[in-house]
């Protein structure tokens, strides 16, 4: 039987995982986006001074398949 992961779950793993690579303390996320192939794309927000990053999460195997910067997102005034 295959479990997915549920969307806090997702979320989660995404979260760490972007923590654990990119050595922020905290990763907010900014937006999220399901595709049709069980895929979840977290877009979280590492800080002043940081372009934000892009996981996809694979909910059906439980990983992180990939991170990358997202530029051209615009963070709000401090």
């Amino acid at each position: 039987m295959i479990a997915t992961l549920g969307f806090d779950q997702a979320v989660r793993m995404g979260s760490d995982y972007v923590r654990q690579s990119t050595g922020v303390g905290d990763a907010t996320l900014l937006a999220s986006q399901e595709t049709p192939a069980g895929l979840l794309q977290l877009t979280f927000d590492l800080g002043p001074g940081k372009f934000p990053v892009r996981v996809t999460v694979d909910r059906i195997n439980g990983q992180v398949t990939s991170m990358e910067p997202v530029q051209g997102v615009t963070q709000p005034a401090q």
